[in-house]
């Protein structure tokens, strides 16, 4: 057995859920820019590393929201690809779930929920008062990207009042820490 690192890898149809936010069909310069990153969008891999798919979410943010920095054209990203999500079959499954169980027990769920999107994901939810966390995502290096579908997703699920901030960028690791507020 080896003792080498896993790879991390996100699987198919979250690249697919991505790659719907630049519309279909794709337009040629979407496919040449997609192809030049070694993604195929006719024909999609069962998985990709996450260096691919970060390229990716780049790539849509400067074809789409090319006036807005990276963090905001991320943050767009991020809230276009849960509304891409939710139009899918695991994301209508995922997203009449977490209506029922409410917004404390989808952040508490978050882990897996993203393990249905990549093998890597791992969360830490701290409550810090009523309807106020502090949520630890192990890898989120496009904090804007994260914060676009914490913002979608919540909201989709009829959260009002609803914040997403930044707390901590975890400086040299990939991880950070993003406060979520609501008012319920």
């Amino acid at each position: 057995m080896s003792d080498a690192p896993r790879e991390w890898i996100v699987f198919d149809y979250t690249m697919e859920s991505l790659l719907r936010v630049l519309g279909q069909p794709l337009l040629p310069e979407h496919v040449a820019g997609l192809m030049a990153l070694g993604v195929n969008p006719r024909r999609l891999e069962p998985a990709f590393p996450v260096a691919v798919y970060t390229q990716v979410l780049d790539f849509i943010g400067k074809q789409l929201w090319p006036e807005l920095s990276r963090q905001e054209a991320a943050f767009a990203v991020g809230r276009a690809f849960m509304v891409a999500y939710r139009q899918t079959l695991m994301g209508k499954a995922v997203f009449s779930i977490t209506r029922v169980i409410g917004p404390h027990r989808a952040l508490d769920r978050m882990s897996r929920n993203f393990r249905s999107a990549n093998n890597y994901t791992e969360t830490r939810l701290s409550p810090l008062g009523p309807n106020r966390y502090a949520l630890w995502f192990n890898h989120a290096t496009n904090t804007g990207f994260f914060r676009g579908l914490l913002t979608e997703a919540l909201e989709g699920i009829g959260v009002r009042g609803l914040s997403v901030t930044l707390m901590d960028s975890g400086g040299q690791e990939p991880g950070a820490t993003f406060l979520v507020t609501w008012s319920e």
